[in-house]
């Protein structure tokens, strides 16, 4: 018996494999869609707010870490939530998979950008490109995830060889002398530099992603911290590579606000201008397009099953595709490509709410590890209250520095139009809790379940 469970932990993942994980699920089409607009924000110091940016989202997730190296959490983020939300914001969060459909219509837009690179005259037709895109992928999920399964692992090497390729071409025809801090550095001044930050932040998350595979870890309180921040730091370089390359061969005024191509164009002989572009590129963004629109329908059915949304939106078809539930998501996707939203405002509209459900998890945190003290005593970040207390309160400014900077990146319509739709996603919450519309047993019995884990934690040495 003993033998069987020695055997079994070995086959479970271990840091090296957790940290790749977070890694890949990080570097891809990110850095490709905002790079330009965060070197417009800030110029050459665009990776020094790579650097603060890594930093900056560490901290606004730091309850996923913090909670990583407290509990062994079998369900990941999910039963982090269950442990820690109270039902009210557990509603919101699952309601807020609905912005999802925002990042269906960025991607679009990227691969008709970067493509537009090469054959220019698609630029025309951008808006038509992009719905068929978006059209294609949706289509996509009615073949079932095996379907493009083996694509997909195909797009992801490809682009990671296509980075590696863009650096290492890249880096022998920087001029060194702009990489210094000189009068191209912070060319907005700190409001800019602050921008960047939070604009460079959509590309930096990605790292808390090892939390999702908890049942299957080794020695998850230690294994899971360990990851995330060897991911992080990893991912740090990779990107002020990138960054380094990007604002150093040209002139700034040529690559800011625009994408890789740009640099991608004067750095490689044509041909492999061209596979960068289509191979790279392209390929990073549509497995972003397409893992995000595989993955929603089971979260969003989930949603639908707990009551927090009306169960005709789950209706499915004799095969068992939930076409309603879908058909809504492809809308929500579409309009921003009509009424030609930019890639700023889509990135805004998608990591406000994101932040602001962060905030909230973060304070959680005290009542947290007051209701788990042994928990906090026996896990992997053992500090001092004090300590923790400023890691907390850094994070919730980590939140509100995202959160605002982008909200004033929106005009004051779409300012308007984010700050109502959260608002919303509480009070609609509300009404289907108090209506009684919620499966709240199936939420207490994830939640004991969350509970009876981290007591177990909690007891172990």
């Amino acid at each position: 018996m003993e033998k069987n469970k020695n055997t079994n932990e070995k086959k479970k993942l271990g840091v090296a494999e957790l940290a790749c994980y977070g890694i890949g699920n990080c570097i891809g089409s990110g850095i490709f869609v905002s790079m330009g607009s965060g070197i417009a924000f800030t110029g050459h110091s665009i990776t020094l707010a790579l650097v603060a940016a890594n930093l900056v989202v560490l901290f606004a997730y730091a309850y996923k870490t913090l909670m990583a190296g407290m509990f062994v959490l079998p369900g990941g983020a999910y039963s982090q939530a269950a442990l820690l939300q109270p039902p009210l914001l557990v509603g919101v969060t699952a309601l807020s998979t609905i912005f999802t459909g925002l990042a269906f219509a960025m991607y679009a837009v990227s691969i008709v950008e970067y493509a537009s690179t090469v054959f220019p005259g698609i630029a025309d037709y951008g808006q038509l490109i992009a719905f068929a895109i978006i059209t294609l992928f949706f289509l996509t999920t009615l073949l079932g995830g095996k379907f493009m399964g083996k694509f997909n692992l195909i797009m992801v090497a490809v682009l990671i060889v296509s980075l590696l390729v863009y650096i290492a071409t890249g880096l022998p025809r920087v001029d060194y002398a702009t990489v210094v801090p000189h009068e191209g550095y912070f060319t907005d001044g700190a409001v800019g530099f602050i921008m960047a930050i939070a604009m460079m932040a959509f590309a930096c998350q990605g790292a808390t992603m090892p939390v999702a595979m908890t049942a299957d870890t080794r020695d998850a309180k230690r294994s899971l911290p360990k990851a995330i921040l060897i991911a992080s730091g990893v991912i740090t370089v990779v990107y002020c590579l990138i960054a380094i390359v990007s604002a150093g061969v040209l002139p700034i005024e040529e690559v800011a606000g625009k994408n890789l191509g740009v640099v991608a164009r004067e750095i490689f002989p044509y041909p492999v201008f061209v596979i960068f572009i289509l191979g790279g590129a392209c390929f990073a963004i549509a497995t972003s397009l397409y893992g995000a629109v595989a993955s929603v329908q089971h979260p969003l059915l989930a949603t639908i099953e707990d009551g927090w949304l009306p169960s005709v939106l789950g209706t499915k078809t004799k095969k068992g595709y939930p076409w309603v539930m879908m058909l809504i998501l492809y809308v929500i996707a579409v309009v921003p490509i009509w009424i030609d939203m930019g890639l700023n405002e889509l990135i805004s509209l998608m990591m406000i709410p994101t932040m602001i459900i962060n905030l909230f998890n973060n304070v959680l945190m005290f009542r947290l590890i007051k209701k788990y003290p042994n928990a906090w005593e026996n896990g992997f970040f053992r500090m001092p209250r004090w300590a923790f207390d400023v890691t907390i309160i850094l994070a919730v400014l980590c939140d509100l520095l995202i959160s605002v900077a982008l909200l004033t990146t929106l005009k004051p319509g779409d300012q308007y139009f984010i700050l109502v739709m959260v608002a919303v996603l509480f009070a609609y919450s509300y009404y289907r809790l108090k209506a009684g519309k919620v499966n709240l047993q199936d939420i207490e019995r994830i939640r004991r379940e969350a509970e009876a884990a981290a007591r177990a934690s909690g007891e172990k040495q």
